[in-house]
């Protein structure tokens, strides 16, 4: 056994060696290129955190289809969308397959069918889980492509995936209409979606690319945010090293709590702020080249609404005119455009400030210390507020998210809170109908007008000399106006806040003003409507709401709506106001994948 004064020497020893290579020995340059390990590696060490990962949704991001990974039942279900038929069953060794044929004379699928596929992955399982199997299109035997049918978790029902985007109907019969959206995942879902991704784009006969596509691990598992692991794996090995180090961390690994927030957000930003790279063939052949704990505008930058391509804005559509992010998959751009988070390199506000991927929240992973008011208390305390938490009393049902990062987004079949912080000024907006605001998103049953007026009722300044209102605000509330004639974007985010359990109308009028999105021409419209009325309606009228489905063909939808309107009424408009504000949907055409 040692003496005191020999350990002591031994453990100085060590601990010297140890110190003396630590970060400033393990700086990016070092870890870049390491190996990659897997989840389970970690585990090893860190119990504790990858049992917080693994019950969180970045780990379901991408899994093999098998057991529990698949949601959706798989037993001869079926759904109708454009004249084909999706069919999804398992075969005899238990595999889910998908096969997709067109209608006959009779109702039935016809041979030969456009799809016919057993699932080999699953993407998603929070809002709804995707489906992918190997199909060899050209792209060669690793090439594997998203099918045009998914599972909605909320609702447990199959959805064609044209209804899930934001564009217009397809004509039904027409086969690639229908197969818009089957995206091959090699150069595109893989990239954010799973561990150290490389699409392995390369030239094969004539146009068409080969892929051998590979993934340090499917799904966000540990490395995505931490970093390659290898050279961490290979240092910690030593459980007496480990000792020695007691818990403090080396730069042989990322640690993104201990980054500036521009960092720290900038491991988020990889996947939830869509980006445009110097040299996308690059990408496309190796991977992204972000390694985490580095500047991410190093290897890409985020698009905005100015963004171009070859001198061409294609992205302009994806914001709102303000430059807000409208679409999930922005968030890191929102945040960068608030000054919460200033340039965000020695202070200022980060994702980890409100999130934790290691906390007790998988949905949302959201802080414990940082739900409702407190994600903004935190940092302006009440006391810096002249008007308190609730300003001038809006209540408890209203939270400070409510008005500064209000739900003017939309992605996954949902209306969501934005990432740009924000004053409210509806009076900025007053005579126009190209983006929502805070206030008339709660009150669905007043103008711009109303709310700017009422600013110096709750305490702020007054807002000056306001412009005058458009003619038709005599016709409807903001909400109203935005539903008959807003762009698609604007008339699903009417109906998921008509649907919200604050808003304070009467639930029989919002089913009343619903009613209007259900012959819309964008399927993703019709199934806000839907769910809207499903959510809204009363025990007895159930069976109405169930009567009618988004994504059947008109013949059939077209009666089940008129009972429904039959049942709860319309809007407010007339028929010659109605028609004005139909023709001025059709102003702006979306074809937004997101």
């Amino acid at each position: 056994m040692f003496g005191p004064a020999l350990a002591w020497s031994i453990a100085a020893v060590a601990g010297l060696a140890y110190a003396g290579a630590r970060a400033d020995a393990w700086g990016p340059l070092e870890r870049r290129g390491a190996a990659v390990v897997g989840s389970d590696a970690c585990r090893v060490c860190h119990p504790a955190q990858h049992d917080t990962w693994a019950r969180s949704y970045h780990r379901t991001m991408t899994q093999r289809a098998e057991g529990a990974a698949v949601l959706a039942p798989f037993a001869g279900e079926h759904v109708d969308h454009l004249g084909f038929r999706a069919t999804m069953t398992r075969t005899a060794e238990g595999r889910p397959h998908v096969r997709v044929a067109a209608i006959d004379d009779e109702g039935g699928a016809s041979d030969p069918p456009l799809l016919d596929v057993d699932v080999v992955m699953t993407v998603g399982s929070h809002r709804y889980q995707q489906y992918l199997a190997q199909i060899d299109r050209g792209g060669g035997p690793g090439e594997v492509w998203r099918l045009p049918v998914a599972w909605h978790v909320a609702t447990a029902r199959w959805i064609p995936m044209n209804a899930a985007f934001l564009e217009p109907e397809g004509a039904r019969g027409d086969a690639d209409a229908y197969l818009r959206h089957l995206s091959r995942w090699n150069d595109n879902c893989v990239l954010c979606h799973n561990t150290e991704p490389r699409p392995g784009m390369a030239q094969g006969t004539g146009d068409a690319p080969r892929f051998d596509t590979s993934v340090g691990e499917l799904g966000i598992a540990c490395e995505a945010c931490h970093g390659p692991a290898g050279a961490h794996l290979q240092r910690h090995a030593d459980p007496f090293r480990r000792l020695l180090a007691g818990g403090v961390g080396d730069g042989s690994i990322a640690h993104p709590g201990r980054l500036s927030p521009r960092d720290e957000s900038g491991v988020c930003g990889r996947c939830h702020g869509n980006r445009i790279s110097a040299d996308v063939a690059a990408v496309l052949r190796d991977g992204d080249g972000f390694l985490p704990g580095t500047d991410l505008a190093s290897v890409s930058r985020p698009i905005f609404r100015d963004a171009t391509v070859g001198g061409e804005a294609l992205f302009a559509e994806r914001f709102w005119p303000d430059s807000t992010p409208r679409l999930s998959a922005y968030e890191y751009q929102g945040l960068l455009l608030s000054p919460c988070h200033q340039d965000g390199r020695a202070g200022g506000l980060g994702c980890d400030d409100c999130h934790a991927m290691h906390g007790d929240q998988p949905d949302m992973q959201v802080r414990p210390d940082r739900l409702g008011d407190r994600a903004c208390t935190s940092c302006h305390v009440p006391e810096d507020l002249s008007l308190g938490t609730r300003h001038g009393g809006h209540g408890e049902k209203v939270m400070c998210q409510g008005c500064h990062t209000p739900r003017i987004t939309y992605g996954l079949l949902e209306g969501m809170i934005g990432h740009r912080i924000a004053v409210p000024r509806p009076q900025a907006w007053i005579g126009r109908h190209d983006q929502p605001d805070a206030c008339t998103q709660c009150h669905a049953d007043r103008s711009r007008t109303w709310a700017a007026e009422a600013l110096p009722r709750l305490g702020f300044p007054a807002p000056g000399p306001l412009p005058a209102p458009a003619p038709d605000e005599a016709w409807g509330s903001r909400v109203q106006l935005d539903l008959a004639g807003g762009d698609p974007l604007q008339r699903v985010l009417a109906i998921h806040a008509l649907a919200r359990p604050e808003v304070p109308v009467d639930v029989a009028a919002r089913r009343a003003w619903i009613t209007d999105a259900l012959d819309d021409e964008y399927p993703a419209v019709r199934w806000f409507a839907w769910r809207a009325l499903r959510q809204l309606a009363e025990p007895e009228q159930a069976a109405l709401v169930a009567a009618y489905d988004p994504h059947a063909d008109a013949e059939q939808r077209v009666p089940a709506a008129d009972a429904l309107r039959g049942a709860f009424g319309r809007g407010p408009f007339t028929p010659a106001q109605r028609e004005v504000l139909e023709a001025r949907q059709e102003r702006t055409v979306l074809w937004i994948g997101e």
